[in-house]
Protein backbone atom coordinates (compact mmCIF):
# COMPACT_ATOMS: atom_id res chain seq x y z
CA UNK A 1 0.00 0.00 0.00
CA UNK A 2 1.71 3.37 -1.22
CA UNK A 3 1.74 6.03 1.48
CA UNK A 4 1.37 9.87 0.43
CA UNK A 5 4.89 9.93 1.02
CA UNK A 6 5.01 7.86 -1.62
CA UNK A 7 2.07 9.18 -4.19
CA UNK A 8 4.29 12.85 -3.63
CA UNK A 9 7.59 11.23 -4.56
CA UNK A 10 6.08 9.09 -7.53
CA UNK A 11 4.38 13.28 -8.91
CA UNK A 12 7.90 14.17 -8.45
CA UNK A 13 9.29 11.68 -10.64
CA UNK A 14 7.29 11.81 -13.43
CA UNK A 15 6.96 15.87 -13.37
CA UNK A 16 11.22 15.58 -13.62
CA UNK A 17 10.88 13.12 -16.59
CA UNK A 18 8.27 15.42 -18.64
CA UNK A 19 10.66 18.32 -17.71
CA UNK A 20 13.83 16.34 -18.80
CA UNK A 21 12.30 15.61 -21.94
CA UNK A 22 10.69 19.02 -22.85
CA UNK A 23 13.55 20.70 -22.70
CA UNK A 24 15.06 18.02 -25.10
CA UNK A 25 11.69 18.35 -27.66
CA UNK A 26 12.39 22.52 -27.39
CA UNK A 27 16.58 22.29 -27.61
CA UNK A 28 16.40 20.09 -30.85
CA UNK A 29 13.61 22.32 -32.14
CA UNK A 30 15.52 25.38 -31.68
CA UNK A 31 18.68 24.26 -32.37
CA UNK A 32 18.10 22.50 -35.94
CA UNK A 33 20.67 21.69 -37.80
CA UNK A 34 20.82 18.70 -40.62
CA UNK A 35 18.92 15.84 -39.62
CA UNK A 36 20.82 12.43 -38.72
CA UNK A 37 20.47 9.10 -40.66
CA UNK A 38 17.67 7.72 -38.93
CA UNK A 39 15.87 11.13 -38.79
CA UNK A 40 16.49 11.73 -42.25
CA UNK A 41 14.91 8.12 -42.92
CA UNK A 42 11.78 9.82 -41.73
CA UNK A 43 11.72 12.33 -44.69
CA UNK A 44 11.76 9.52 -47.12
CA UNK A 45 9.61 6.80 -46.23
CA UNK A 46 7.26 8.63 -43.30
CA UNK A 47 5.61 10.60 -46.24
CA UNK A 48 2.53 8.70 -46.24
CA UNK A 49 0.75 4.85 -44.43
CA UNK A 50 1.54 1.75 -45.59
CA UNK A 51 1.92 -2.12 -44.03
CA UNK A 52 5.62 -1.97 -44.61
CA UNK A 53 8.43 0.31 -46.10
CA UNK A 54 11.44 -2.14 -45.93
CA UNK A 55 13.65 -3.71 -43.81
CA UNK A 56 12.13 -1.65 -41.10
CA UNK A 57 8.83 -2.60 -39.55
CA UNK A 58 6.10 0.21 -39.73
CA UNK A 59 4.86 1.45 -36.59
CA UNK A 60 7.22 4.23 -36.09
CA UNK A 61 6.92 5.22 -39.31
CA UNK A 62 3.09 5.60 -38.89
CA UNK A 63 3.74 7.86 -35.81
CA UNK A 64 6.03 10.28 -37.86
CA UNK A 65 3.77 10.69 -40.65
CA UNK A 66 0.96 11.47 -37.99
CA UNK A 67 3.14 13.83 -36.84
CA UNK A 68 3.69 15.19 -39.84
CA UNK A 69 0.22 15.44 -40.75
CA UNK A 70 -0.38 17.65 -37.91
CA UNK A 71 2.71 19.70 -37.51
CA UNK A 72 3.89 19.71 -41.56
CA UNK A 73 7.22 18.10 -41.68
CA UNK A 74 9.58 20.66 -39.37
CA UNK A 75 12.10 19.62 -36.69
CA UNK A 76 9.36 20.26 -33.90
CA UNK A 77 7.91 17.17 -35.62
CA UNK A 78 11.17 14.79 -35.95
CA UNK A 79 11.58 15.47 -32.70
CA UNK A 80 8.21 15.22 -31.00
CA UNK A 81 7.63 11.72 -31.44
CA UNK A 82 10.97 10.86 -30.19
CA UNK A 83 10.27 12.43 -27.03
CA UNK A 84 7.19 11.11 -26.25
CA UNK A 85 8.40 7.49 -26.80
CA UNK A 86 11.59 8.16 -24.98
CA UNK A 87 9.31 9.53 -21.80
CA UNK A 88 6.46 7.01 -22.06
CA UNK A 89 9.75 4.40 -21.56
CA UNK A 90 10.46 5.55 -18.38
CA UNK A 91 6.99 6.46 -17.07
CA UNK A 92 5.81 3.14 -17.78
CA UNK A 93 8.60 1.45 -16.61
CA UNK A 94 8.89 3.48 -13.31
CA UNK A 95 4.83 2.81 -13.36
CA UNK A 96 5.57 -0.91 -13.36
CA UNK A 97 8.05 -1.09 -10.58
CA UNK A 98 6.35 0.99 -8.35
CA UNK A 99 3.58 -2.10 -8.07
CA UNK A 100 6.19 -4.21 -7.08
CA UNK A 101 8.78 -2.08 -5.12
CA UNK A 102 9.48 0.83 -2.43
CA UNK A 103 9.18 3.96 -4.71
CA UNK A 104 12.56 4.89 -3.82
CA UNK A 105 14.27 1.78 -5.32
CA UNK A 106 11.67 1.47 -8.27
CA UNK A 107 12.83 4.84 -9.61
CA UNK A 108 16.95 3.65 -9.09
CA UNK A 109 15.80 0.51 -10.97
CA UNK A 110 14.47 2.65 -13.86
CA UNK A 111 17.02 5.41 -13.88
CA UNK A 112 19.17 2.22 -14.99
CA UNK A 113 17.66 2.85 -18.40
CA UNK A 114 19.79 6.56 -17.99
CA UNK A 115 22.90 4.59 -17.96
CA UNK A 116 22.59 2.32 -21.15
CA UNK A 117 23.78 5.14 -23.54
CA UNK A 118 22.09 2.83 -26.30
CA UNK A 119 19.13 4.92 -24.78
CA UNK A 120 20.10 8.19 -23.23
CA UNK A 121 22.54 9.11 -25.89
CA UNK A 122 21.95 7.71 -29.13
CA UNK A 123 18.07 7.49 -28.72
CA UNK A 124 18.18 11.00 -27.81
CA UNK A 125 20.94 12.09 -30.75
CA UNK A 126 19.41 9.97 -34.08
CA UNK A 127 17.12 6.96 -32.77
CA UNK A 128 13.78 6.67 -34.52
CA UNK A 129 12.33 2.98 -34.68
CA UNK A 130 14.10 1.49 -31.63
CA UNK A 131 12.83 4.11 -29.50
CA UNK A 132 9.38 3.15 -30.52
CA UNK A 133 10.73 0.01 -29.21
CA UNK A 134 11.86 1.36 -26.17
CA UNK A 135 7.93 2.53 -25.13
CA UNK A 136 6.65 -0.90 -26.00
CA UNK A 137 9.13 -2.51 -24.19
CA UNK A 138 8.42 0.11 -21.61
CA UNK A 139 4.37 -1.02 -21.78
CA UNK A 140 5.09 -4.64 -21.72
CA UNK A 141 6.76 -4.58 -18.59
CA UNK A 142 4.14 -2.26 -17.21
CA UNK A 143 1.68 -5.05 -17.93
CA UNK A 144 3.61 -8.21 -16.44
CA UNK A 145 4.73 -6.00 -13.35
CA UNK A 146 0.68 -5.18 -12.86
CA UNK A 147 -0.30 -8.72 -13.33
CA UNK A 148 2.34 -9.65 -11.05
CA UNK A 149 0.96 -7.24 -8.44
CA UNK A 150 -2.57 -8.17 -8.79
CA UNK A 151 -2.02 -12.08 -8.76
CA UNK A 152 -0.04 -11.09 -5.12
CA UNK A 153 -3.52 -10.13 -3.92
CA UNK A 154 -5.31 -13.09 -5.42
CA UNK A 155 -6.65 -10.97 -8.05
CA UNK A 156 -6.63 -11.70 -11.99
CA UNK A 157 -8.34 -9.40 -14.43
CA UNK A 158 -8.72 -10.05 -18.04
CA UNK A 159 -7.64 -6.68 -19.35
CA UNK A 160 -4.04 -7.21 -18.26
CA UNK A 161 -4.51 -10.12 -20.90
CA UNK A 162 -6.00 -7.55 -23.21
CA UNK A 163 -3.29 -4.96 -22.77
CA UNK A 164 -0.87 -7.70 -23.07
CA UNK A 165 -1.85 -8.65 -26.27
CA UNK A 166 -1.70 -4.81 -27.62
CA UNK A 167 2.02 -4.66 -26.25
CA UNK A 168 3.31 -7.22 -27.59
CA UNK A 169 1.34 -6.62 -30.89
CA UNK A 170 2.44 -3.38 -31.11
CA UNK A 171 6.00 -3.89 -30.22
CA UNK A 172 5.98 -6.52 -32.89
CA UNK A 173 5.79 -4.13 -35.30
CA UNK A 174 8.45 -1.60 -34.01
CA UNK A 175 11.55 -3.36 -34.94
CA UNK A 176 12.18 -7.52 -35.37
CA UNK A 177 14.47 -7.84 -31.95
CA UNK A 178 11.39 -6.49 -30.00
CA UNK A 179 11.36 -10.35 -29.26
CA UNK A 180 14.39 -10.75 -27.86
CA UNK A 181 12.60 -8.70 -24.48
CA UNK A 182 9.24 -10.85 -23.76
CA UNK A 183 9.57 -14.20 -24.70
CA UNK A 184 12.87 -14.93 -22.82
CA UNK A 185 10.83 -13.19 -19.80
CA UNK A 186 7.64 -15.45 -20.46
CA UNK A 187 9.94 -18.46 -20.81
CA UNK A 188 12.19 -18.07 -17.38
CA UNK A 189 8.74 -17.00 -15.50
CA UNK A 190 8.56 -21.06 -15.27
CA UNK A 191 11.32 -20.92 -12.78
CA UNK A 192 10.22 -18.45 -10.25
CA UNK A 193 6.48 -19.86 -9.28
CA UNK A 194 5.52 -16.73 -8.31
CA UNK A 195 5.87 -15.10 -11.37
CA UNK A 196 4.90 -18.04 -13.16
CA UNK A 197 2.00 -18.00 -11.29
CA UNK A 198 1.36 -14.55 -12.35
CA UNK A 199 2.01 -14.73 -15.72
CA UNK A 200 1.37 -18.23 -17.37
CA UNK A 201 -2.11 -18.66 -17.21
CA UNK A 202 -4.94 -19.22 -19.54
CA UNK A 203 -5.74 -15.84 -20.73
CA UNK A 204 -2.28 -16.03 -22.11
CA UNK A 205 -4.49 -17.49 -24.65
CA UNK A 206 -6.28 -14.04 -25.39
CA UNK A 207 -2.90 -12.17 -25.18
CA UNK A 208 -1.73 -14.23 -28.15
CA UNK A 209 -4.62 -13.70 -30.18
CA UNK A 210 -4.67 -9.80 -29.76
CA UNK A 211 -1.16 -9.46 -30.57
CA UNK A 212 -1.71 -11.99 -33.96
CA UNK A 213 -4.39 -10.09 -34.99
CA UNK A 214 -2.25 -6.54 -34.70
CA UNK A 215 0.62 -8.24 -35.77
CA UNK A 216 -1.03 -10.14 -39.66
CA UNK A 217 -0.91 -7.25 -42.16
CA UNK A 218 2.14 -6.24 -41.19
CA UNK A 219 3.79 -9.47 -41.01
CA UNK A 220 1.91 -10.81 -43.95
CA UNK A 221 3.36 -7.53 -46.38
CA UNK A 222 6.92 -9.08 -44.78
CA UNK A 223 6.34 -12.73 -45.74
CA UNK A 224 5.56 -11.41 -49.11
CA UNK A 225 8.35 -8.69 -50.00
CA UNK A 226 11.18 -10.70 -48.78
CA UNK A 227 13.47 -8.76 -50.98
CA UNK A 228 12.86 -5.59 -49.35
CA UNK A 229 12.56 -7.07 -45.48
CA UNK A 230 16.09 -8.58 -46.14
CA UNK A 231 17.59 -5.61 -48.02
CA UNK A 232 19.88 -4.84 -45.11
CA UNK A 233 20.75 -8.07 -43.99
CA UNK A 234 24.35 -7.14 -45.14
CA UNK A 235 25.06 -5.48 -42.09
CA UNK A 236 25.27 -8.74 -40.25
CA UNK A 237 28.52 -9.58 -42.32
CA UNK A 238 30.39 -5.96 -41.88
CA UNK A 239 34.02 -6.81 -41.54
CA UNK A 240 34.72 -7.92 -37.85
CA UNK A 241 35.95 -5.84 -35.24
CA UNK A 242 38.48 -8.67 -34.05
CA UNK A 243 40.96 -10.73 -36.38
CA UNK A 244 42.43 -13.51 -35.98
CA UNK A 245 39.49 -15.66 -34.69
CA UNK A 246 37.68 -18.55 -36.19
CA UNK A 247 35.25 -17.60 -38.20
CA UNK A 248 32.33 -19.07 -35.92
CA UNK A 249 34.11 -17.08 -32.90
CA UNK A 250 33.56 -13.71 -34.61
CA UNK A 251 30.86 -12.72 -34.78
CA UNK A 252 29.89 -14.51 -30.67
CA UNK A 253 33.09 -12.57 -29.27
CA UNK A 254 31.89 -9.32 -31.02
CA UNK A 255 28.72 -9.72 -29.24
CA UNK A 256 30.11 -10.57 -25.51
CA UNK A 257 32.06 -7.37 -25.95
CA UNK A 258 29.49 -5.56 -27.54
CA UNK A 259 26.96 -6.53 -24.38
CA UNK A 260 29.77 -5.50 -22.02
CA UNK A 261 30.62 -2.32 -23.70
CA UNK A 262 26.68 -1.26 -23.79
CA UNK A 263 26.60 -2.22 -19.96
CA UNK A 264 30.27 -0.40 -19.01
CA UNK A 265 28.46 2.29 -17.66
CA UNK A 266 25.98 1.03 -15.61
CA UNK A 267 28.66 -1.30 -14.33
CA UNK A 268 30.99 1.05 -13.30
CA UNK A 269 28.46 3.18 -11.61
CA UNK A 270 27.31 0.21 -9.33
CA UNK A 271 30.85 -0.08 -8.22
CA UNK A 272 30.92 2.71 -7.23
CA UNK A 273 28.36 3.21 -5.34
CA UNK A 274 29.44 -0.37 -3.35
CA UNK A 275 32.78 1.45 -3.12
CA UNK A 276 31.75 2.75 0.57
CA UNK A 277 31.67 -1.09 1.95
CA UNK A 278 35.28 -1.51 1.44
CA UNK A 279 36.06 -5.45 1.56
CA UNK A 280 32.05 -6.29 1.62
CA UNK A 281 31.95 -4.34 -1.71
CA UNK A 282 30.57 -7.44 -3.58
CA UNK A 283 28.61 -8.93 0.02
CA UNK A 284 25.20 -8.08 -1.91
CA UNK A 285 23.22 -11.56 -0.51
CA UNK A 286 20.60 -13.39 -1.89
CA UNK A 287 19.54 -11.72 -5.39
CA UNK A 288 15.66 -10.68 -4.76
CA UNK A 289 13.28 -13.14 -7.65
CA UNK A 290 13.07 -9.89 -9.76
CA UNK A 291 16.29 -9.35 -10.20
CA UNK A 292 17.03 -13.26 -10.84
CA UNK A 293 14.26 -13.00 -13.38
CA UNK A 294 15.33 -10.17 -15.09
CA UNK A 295 18.85 -11.34 -15.17
CA UNK A 296 17.98 -14.71 -16.51
CA UNK A 297 16.25 -13.77 -18.81
CA UNK A 298 18.80 -11.57 -20.28
CA UNK A 299 21.47 -14.49 -20.32
CA UNK A 300 18.48 -16.90 -21.47
CA UNK A 301 18.40 -14.11 -24.63
CA UNK A 302 22.51 -14.00 -25.19
CA UNK A 303 22.07 -18.04 -25.34
CA UNK A 304 19.48 -18.00 -27.79
CA UNK A 305 21.09 -15.20 -29.79
CA UNK A 306 24.57 -17.02 -29.63
CA UNK A 307 23.23 -20.41 -31.77
CA UNK A 308 22.46 -18.38 -35.23
CA UNK A 309 25.06 -15.75 -34.80
CA UNK A 310 27.52 -18.78 -34.53
CA UNK A 311 25.41 -20.78 -37.16
CA UNK A 312 25.00 -18.39 -39.78
CA UNK A 313 28.34 -17.03 -39.66
CA UNK A 314 27.78 -13.67 -38.48
CA UNK A 315 30.63 -11.36 -38.11
CA UNK A 316 28.72 -7.69 -36.28
CA UNK A 317 26.60 -7.62 -33.85
CA UNK A 318 26.18 -3.88 -32.46
CA UNK A 319 24.97 -3.42 -29.26
CA UNK A 320 22.06 -1.54 -30.33
CA UNK A 321 20.78 -4.43 -31.94
CA UNK A 322 20.88 -6.08 -28.31
CA UNK A 323 18.77 -3.16 -26.71
CA UNK A 324 15.83 -5.48 -25.24
CA UNK A 325 18.67 -7.46 -23.65
CA UNK A 326 20.83 -5.03 -21.70
CA UNK A 327 17.46 -3.52 -20.51
CA UNK A 328 16.57 -6.64 -18.55
CA UNK A 329 20.05 -7.50 -17.37
CA UNK A 330 20.38 -3.44 -16.15
CA UNK A 331 17.04 -3.73 -14.30
CA UNK A 332 18.43 -7.27 -13.18
CA UNK A 333 21.60 -5.77 -11.83
CA UNK A 334 19.99 -2.45 -10.37
CA UNK A 335 17.30 -4.53 -8.77
CA UNK A 336 20.35 -6.69 -7.01
CA UNK A 337 22.52 -3.51 -5.83
CA UNK A 338 19.53 -0.75 -5.07
CA UNK A 339 18.16 -2.42 -2.08
CA UNK A 340 21.76 -2.79 -0.71
CA UNK A 341 22.41 0.94 -0.36
CA UNK A 342 21.95 3.04 2.30
CA UNK A 343 19.74 5.87 1.89
CA UNK A 344 22.96 8.32 1.89
CA UNK A 345 23.84 6.36 -1.10
CA UNK A 346 21.08 6.15 -3.04
CA UNK A 347 20.57 9.81 -2.83
CA UNK A 348 23.88 10.35 -4.26
CA UNK A 349 23.20 7.92 -7.25
CA UNK A 350 19.94 10.53 -7.86
CA UNK A 351 22.18 13.35 -7.90
CA UNK A 352 24.37 11.59 -10.15
CA UNK A 353 21.48 10.93 -12.42
CA UNK A 354 20.13 14.27 -11.88
CA UNK A 355 24.05 15.82 -13.04
CA UNK A 356 24.23 12.68 -16.02
CA UNK A 357 21.10 13.94 -17.14
CA UNK A 358 22.06 17.84 -17.00
CA UNK A 359 25.07 16.59 -18.97
CA UNK A 360 23.85 14.68 -21.78
CA UNK A 361 21.33 17.86 -22.58
CA UNK A 362 24.60 19.91 -22.53
CA UNK A 363 26.24 17.69 -24.91
CA UNK A 364 23.33 17.26 -27.35
CA UNK A 365 23.68 21.23 -27.33
CA UNK A 366 27.09 20.98 -28.26
CA UNK A 367 26.92 18.85 -30.87
CA UNK A 368 24.88 20.70 -32.53
CA UNK A 369 26.64 23.97 -31.75
CA UNK A 370 30.02 23.44 -33.10
CA UNK A 371 32.45 20.90 -34.69
CA UNK A 372 32.36 19.41 -38.54
CA UNK A 373 29.90 16.30 -37.56
CA UNK A 374 27.02 14.77 -39.99
CA UNK A 375 24.56 17.31 -37.99
CA UNK A 376 25.96 20.87 -39.15
CA UNK A 377 26.81 19.76 -42.70
CA UNK A 378 25.08 22.35 -45.25
CA UNK A 379 23.10 20.18 -47.58
CA UNK A 380 21.46 23.61 -49.07
CA UNK A 381 24.53 23.80 -50.75
CA UNK A 382 24.51 20.50 -52.30
CA UNK A 383 20.63 21.44 -53.52
CA UNK A 384 21.61 24.55 -54.92
CA UNK A 385 24.58 22.56 -56.60
CA UNK A 386 22.12 20.14 -58.46
CA UNK A 387 19.30 22.96 -59.34
CA UNK A 388 22.12 24.23 -61.24
CA UNK A 389 22.83 21.19 -62.92
CA UNK A 390 19.52 20.56 -64.00
CA UNK A 391 18.19 21.98 -67.10
CA UNK A 392 16.27 25.13 -67.06
CA UNK A 393 12.65 24.08 -66.32
CA UNK A 394 13.07 20.51 -65.77
CA UNK A 395 11.01 18.87 -63.18
CA UNK A 396 11.68 17.77 -59.45
CA UNK A 397 13.95 15.24 -59.61
CA UNK A 398 14.46 12.11 -57.84
CA UNK A 399 17.67 11.50 -55.25
CA UNK A 400 19.26 8.41 -54.01
CA UNK A 401 22.01 7.07 -52.38
CA UNK A 402 23.77 4.67 -49.97
CA UNK A 403 21.53 5.40 -47.63
CA UNK A 404 19.06 7.87 -46.37
CA UNK A 405 20.98 10.56 -45.48
CA UNK A 406 21.78 12.66 -48.24
CA UNK A 407 18.10 11.69 -49.96
CA UNK A 408 16.11 12.50 -46.82
CA UNK A 409 17.76 16.06 -45.72
CA UNK A 410 17.37 17.16 -49.72
CA UNK A 411 13.70 16.09 -49.16
CA UNK A 412 13.23 18.67 -46.12
CA UNK A 413 14.59 21.52 -48.10
CA UNK A 414 13.24 20.51 -51.21
CA UNK A 415 9.56 18.80 -51.10
CA UNK A 416 9.20 18.83 -54.53
CA UNK A 417 11.95 16.55 -55.40
CA UNK A 418 11.10 12.50 -54.75
CA UNK A 419 13.49 10.90 -52.45
CA UNK A 420 13.95 7.30 -52.86
CA UNK A 421 15.47 4.57 -50.55
CA UNK A 422 18.36 2.70 -51.04
CA UNK A 423 16.91 -0.20 -50.68
CA UNK A 424 13.92 -1.62 -53.08
CA UNK A 425 10.62 0.64 -52.61
CA UNK A 426 9.33 4.24 -52.77
CA UNK A 427 6.56 5.99 -54.57
CA UNK A 428 7.96 7.14 -58.16
CA UNK A 429 5.49 10.33 -59.92
CA UNK A 430 4.80 9.29 -63.20
CA UNK A 431 6.66 12.42 -64.90
CA UNK A 432 9.82 11.49 -63.31
CA UNK A 433 12.74 12.48 -65.89
CA UNK A 434 15.84 12.57 -63.83
CA UNK A 435 17.60 10.85 -60.68
CA UNK A 436 20.62 12.23 -59.24
CA UNK A 437 22.88 9.42 -57.42
CA UNK A 438 24.59 10.93 -54.66
CA UNK A 439 27.91 9.83 -53.14
CA UNK A 440 28.47 6.76 -54.85
CA UNK A 441 31.23 7.00 -57.50
CA UNK A 442 31.46 3.35 -58.97
CA UNK A 443 29.80 3.24 -62.74
CA UNK A 444 28.01 0.11 -62.32
CA UNK A 445 26.91 0.61 -58.71
CA UNK A 446 25.10 4.16 -59.63
CA UNK A 447 23.03 2.13 -62.72
CA UNK A 448 22.73 -0.47 -59.99
CA UNK A 449 20.41 2.13 -57.92
CA UNK A 450 18.16 2.65 -60.99
CA UNK A 451 17.36 -1.21 -61.52
CA UNK A 452 16.88 -0.90 -57.73
CA UNK A 453 13.99 1.07 -58.34
CA UNK A 454 12.93 -0.10 -61.60
CA UNK A 455 14.17 2.93 -63.57
CA UNK A 456 15.52 2.33 -67.34
CA UNK A 457 18.32 5.17 -67.92
CA UNK A 458 17.78 6.86 -71.25
CA UNK A 459 21.57 6.47 -71.65
CA UNK A 460 24.05 3.41 -71.52
CA UNK A 461 26.45 4.96 -69.09
CA UNK A 462 26.19 7.39 -65.93
CA UNK A 463 27.96 10.63 -67.35
CA UNK A 464 30.64 12.49 -65.51
CA UNK A 465 30.51 12.88 -61.83
CA UNK A 466 29.65 16.55 -60.41
CA UNK A 467 31.58 17.28 -56.89
CA UNK A 468 29.68 19.55 -54.46
CA UNK A 469 31.93 20.98 -52.19
CA UNK A 470 29.75 21.50 -48.58
CA UNK A 471 30.83 23.85 -45.58
CA UNK A 472 29.63 23.15 -41.96
CA UNK A 473 27.60 25.66 -39.70
CA UNK A 474 30.44 26.11 -37.23
CA UNK A 475 33.46 25.25 -39.15
CA UNK A 476 35.31 27.65 -41.22
CA UNK A 477 38.14 25.40 -42.93
CA UNK A 478 36.80 22.26 -42.78
CA UNK A 479 34.64 20.84 -46.05
CA UNK A 480 33.27 18.28 -47.67
CA UNK A 481 33.45 17.05 -50.70
CA UNK A 482 29.98 14.94 -52.03
CA UNK A 483 29.96 13.42 -55.89
CA UNK A 484 26.71 13.25 -57.82
CA UNK A 485 25.65 12.25 -60.64
CA UNK A 486 22.32 13.14 -62.88
CA UNK A 487 21.04 10.82 -65.21
CA UNK A 488 17.46 10.95 -67.43
CA UNK A 489 15.59 8.34 -67.94
CA UNK A 490 13.33 7.21 -70.39
CA UNK A 491 10.94 5.55 -68.55
CA UNK A 492 8.55 8.23 -69.06
CA UNK A 493 9.06 10.22 -72.02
Amino acid sequence: MQTSEDARLSRIFFLLLFGYFTVQTVLRTVLGGTFEFDEAEMFVLAQDYRLGYGPQTPLYNWLQALTFDLFGTTTFAIALPKNILLFLTYALSFDGFRRLLPVRIAIAVTLALLLLPNVSWEGQRAGSHSIAMLALIGATLNVMARRIAAAKNGDHRLSHALLLGVALGLGGITKYNFWLFPLPLLLTAGWFPEIRQALWRRDLWLTLLVAVALLALPMGWAVTHLGMTTAASDTLYHPPTFEGLPPPLLGLTTMLAETLAGLALLLLTLVALRLPYGRRLFALGRLPTLSRWMLASGALGLVVIALPVVGFGVTDVQARWLIPLLIPLAFGLMLWVAPTLTPRLLRNFFRFCALLALLIIIAIADTRLRGAGSDSLDIESLAEAIEQDLPEGATPPAVVSFNFYYPGNLKYLRPSWTALPSHPGGTIPDDLERIVVIGITDPDRIMGKLTTHGLIPAVSEPGPLSVATLPYRFEDVKTRDVPYVIIPLQNNQ
